[in-house]
């Protein structure tokens, strides 16, 4: 999904393992591995079901997704406020 290549049949899917996780293994982590993939699903299919459908309308400049990829967070302030520089600033 994040790189444009899902498929709308995947959505249940993810509900369907996520559900196989839950209440099936003896460490309690395991429920709680699942939960937000069901949250997500419930709240946002919406979001999902228009990403898969245009893949290009999604722009990872106006998500957290940046951050993560490297580039710099948009509240760079805050970062160089609160930040240790150890896990938080971006290097690019």
């Amino acid at each position: 999904m994040e790189t444009g290549d899902a498929e709308l049949e995947e959505i249940p899917m993810l509900e369907e393992i996520s559900r196989q996780i839950e209440g099936h293994t003896i460490c309690a982590l395991g429920d709680a591995a699942a939960w937000p993939v069901q949250g997500l699903i419930r709240k946002f299919r919406h979001k999902l079901v228009e990403r898969i459908e245009d893949p290009s309308s999604f722009k990872p400049e106006d998500h957290a997704q940046t951050a993560w990829a490297g580039a710099p967070f948009k509240n760079q302030g805050w970062v160089d406020k609160f930040a240790d520089g150890s896990a938080y600033k971006a290097n690019a």
